[in-house]
């Protein structure tokens, strides 16, 4: 019956388990503002597919049993089964209880579950389940929708799709898989996100958990698992408009299958990375591709402004097993906004596997012709060194595919603070930045540190066009400024070598380094490892121009030293502010 505190009550001995029949309810009245299950001997709860039904809170007691309460496909224009719009739910019982939507569905604004107002999706023991009417036999997924201000609590939630093929989105919109959204000013709270990827060859449906408007992940935790088929997408989170990831919690797994894709968490619009945690996991399976976190790589187009890594923390991880694939990484693609680093903190792990591609990685990139670029804004970057003596170290890379104009601009390092460390293992690779085609340096801080046991030291490559802008470089002990693969002059403002070495070519070209600001030299010699074209022979005796700076002059000769050639001792004087070197025979 319905007594003063407006409670409605599930029969202990239903008709059967359907929610819209009033004589299963005691009173033989349909809840209104608040539904209460106790001890029951149908436990499976499901709704008419024809009608929508809203509640303001569902309650089970302290003596309840465990109730599985199911939402199906429904057959009205608006899709909505039923809307929680008061406290949302309660669970006093100390049991598990369940809510699941097994459906097909088409849009987040069209969910099968509704929450509106303030509603909760409860506490720990809450489990929710969003995916298709069958894994094996179902295409997409059924949505749970947090609307206003309502928030999934302190909830479980898991998020799947099936394995067959949605319909030609052409004639049918099909939604990526079963689905979790957020939209207007919702939370995720503190609830806990399990998110699958794809089941069959169809890689563009997977188990998606994503934010609009503006909403926030608050401090959720969010699990994106690998890809599990060949070509099959990871579990996703996504956030698009002026969502944020808050402080959430975001773990990316590599795929666990051969050609298989990560899970991700992707940024568009006007999306924040904000202070969230983010974990991109190698890959498990050899051939895989590993967990990704990236900044708008889908549309909408974002009229020249784009998505912000915030001041996350966002850790990419190298294989550390023989049989694993490719490394975590971050990418700043700006395809359809210019993305930016912002103020992030950025750690990309080294590999126990040779190939560059299993260790962890940034990328700033873009394909050209383009309409946006990304930047490293302020951030501070990590690339740390290999840990076994055969493997590869992190890196950061700014580059531009394909060609054509650039009217968006090129990738650019802008104020960030990379910085690349040196390895610790004999013959380890340590950790390196490059800059090709015309990227920029911008205004950034480019540290290469020096290994030890003999380890290698950091990098730092300009190859290309690439320009160096007003960028400060400072490079210790063996770490590198390599400009090996350049065709033209070098541009920066300071140099600061506490050792260091500078791989260079001797050519023709006379490739050097051109200082706008100074260069200091507190201690150790710079070391010139010096690489040249066998077509073009070096003349013994031939001056080359190394590099120019302001005050040169005021640097001691015993500060520079240099490889042979061709069994050629190299020599090196200054004359107005310019380094040069010659080679002579011993």
């Amino acid at each position: 019956m319905k007594n003063k505190s407006n409670k409605t009550f599930w029969k202990k001995s239903s008709k059967n388990g359907l929610w819209n029949e009033k004589e299963n309810w005691e009173g033989d009245t349909l809840p209104q503002e608040r539904a209460v299950f106790a001890e029951a001997e149908t436990t499976r709860i499901t709704f008419s597919k024809s009608e929508s039904t809203e509640v303001g809170t569902i309650e089970f007691a302290e003596e309840a049993s465990s109730f599985l309460i199911l939402l199906g496909t429904s057959q009205t224009e608006q899709k909505l089964i039923l809307t929680i719009s008061g406290k949302g739910v309660i669970n006093r019982s100390g049991l598990p209880q369940n809510i699941k939507v097994a459906a097909t569905n088409s849009w987040f604004r069209d969910p099968q579950l509704m929450w509106k107002g303030k509603a909760s999706a409860g506490g720990t023991d809450m489990y929710y389940e969003s995916g298709p009417e069958s894994l094996e036999e179902g295409y997409g997924g059924g949505i749970i929708g947090f609307t206003e201000e309502s928030t999934a609590g302190e909830a479980n939630f898991t998020v799947r799709t099936g394995k067959v093929p949605p319909p030609d989105p052409h004639v049918q919109r099909s939604t990526v898989g079963g689905e979790v959204s957020f939209s207007d000013h919702s939370t995720a709270r503190k609830a806990k996100f399990t998110i699958y990827g794809s089941l069959g060859r169809d890689g563009d449906t997977f188990g998606n958990t994503v934010f609009h408007d503006h909403a926030s992940a608050d401090h959720a935790t969010f699990i994106n698992v690998g890809g599990t088929v060949e070509g099959g997408d990871g579990g996703n989170t996504q956030f698009y408009d002026q969502s944020t990831s808050a402080h959430g919690l975001f773990l990316n797994f590599g795929a666990s299958h051969e050609k298989g894709n990560g899970g991700d968490v992707a940024f568009d619009g006007n999306a924040s990375g904000s202070y969230g945690i983010f974990h991109n996991m190698a890959a498990t399976a050899e051939g895989g591709n590993g967990g990704v976190t990236s900044f708008n790589n889908n549309p909408p187009k974002m009229q020249g402004v784009g998505a912000s890594a915030g001041h996350g923390f966002y850790h990419n991880y190298g294989a550390r097993e023989k049989e694993d694939g490719g490394g975590g990484h971050t990418e700043f693609t700006a395809k359809y906004g210019s993305c930016i680093a912002h103020k992030a903190t950025i750690m990309n792990y080294g590999s126990v596997l040779s190939k560059s591609s299993t260790a962890g990685h940034t990328i700033f990139t873009v394909n050209l012709p383009n309409d946006f670029h990304p930047s490293a804004g302020q951030a501070t970057i990590w690339n740390y060194a290999s840990p076994t003596k055969d493997g590869s170290g992190g890196y950061t890379e700014f580059a531009a595919w394909d060609t054509g104009e650039s009217p968006g601009g090129m990738p650019t390092a802008d104020k960030a603070t990379i910085l690349n460390a040196g390895a610790e293992i004999h013959g380890a690779q340590g950790g390196h930045t490059k800059f090709s085609q015309k990227t920029k340096a911008g205004e950034a801080n480019l540290i290469a540190y020096g290994g030890n046991n003999g380890g290698e030291g950091g990098t730092i490559i300009f190859s290309n066009q690439s320009e160096g802008n007003q960028a400060k470089i400072t490079l210790y002990g063996n770490g590198t400024l390599d400009l090996s693969d350049r065709s033209e002059n070098l541009e920066f403002q300071d140099l600061t070598l506490f050792g260091g070495i500078i791989l260079t070519k001797v050519d023709l070209h006379e490739i050097h380094i051109r200082l706008s600001g100074e260069l200091r030299i507190p201690a150790d010699p710079v070391f010139f490892s010096f690489r040249y074209d066998p077509d073009e022979l070096v003349e013994p005796g031939k001056e080359y121009l190394l590099l120019k700076a302001k005050n040169l002059n005021s640097i001691d000769l015993a500060h520079f030293a240099g490889s042979d050639l061709n069994d050629l001792k190299p020599n090196f004087s200054i004359k107005k502010n310019e380094l040069f070197v010659s080679f002579e025979a011993y």
